[in-house]
């Protein structure tokens, strides 16, 4: 893994600082302004999503909605790791979150999974930082987004879905 990248934490904990107060409307259409207001590029909008450059590469984000109404923001803050580097992606997820948890307090939850999730709850959103096996990822997702994604996992794991 000669290459692999990885945010820095401090870079990591102000951006989650940042989705953590962001005010805005949660519309599609107004997904634009916040591209430009982190610096992001837009690769891509469709009618469901806008994929990003975020600094790390294409595809490196992704904003996502719903009749018009975002649900969340995901982007990427390391590289893929080859396989059997998951110590650096651990490694990488540790400072990370460490620095966010200097910012924004501590999580609200830590999820198991997998993935390994931290979250740090907002009044309408949540900022989610999540340790893939190959990858960290930090989220900021609609709190009702979230509580269906929870919903579904329990359903899932009783074999109701």
């Amino acid at each position: 893994m000669t290459n692999w990248r990885a945010m820095p934490a401090d870079e990591a904990a102000d951006l989650a600082g940042a989705l953590h107060t962001l005010d805005w409307s949660w519309t599609l259409d107004d997904a634009p302004a916040v591209v430009e207001k982190f610096g992001w590029h837009a690769s891509s909008s469709r009618p469901r999503r806008i994929t990003l450059d975020t600094g790390l590469g294409p595809d490196t984000g992704t904003i996502r909605a719903k009749n018009g109404e975002v649900t969340g923001i995901e982007l990427q803050l390391t590289d893929f790791a080859d396989a059997g580097a998951n110590t650096e992606v651990s490694a990488a997820f540790d400072r990370i979150a460490a620095a966010i948890s200097g910012k924004l307090g501590e999580p609200s939850a830590r999820v198991a999974g997998p993935p390994l999730q931290y979250r740090w709850a907002g009044p309408a959103a949540t900022v989610l930082l999540e340790r893939s096996a190959a990858s960290v990822w930090l989220y900021l997702v609609t709190n009702a987004r979230l509580a269906a994604d929870d919903r579904n996992i329990a359903l899932d794991e009783q074999g109701l879905l």
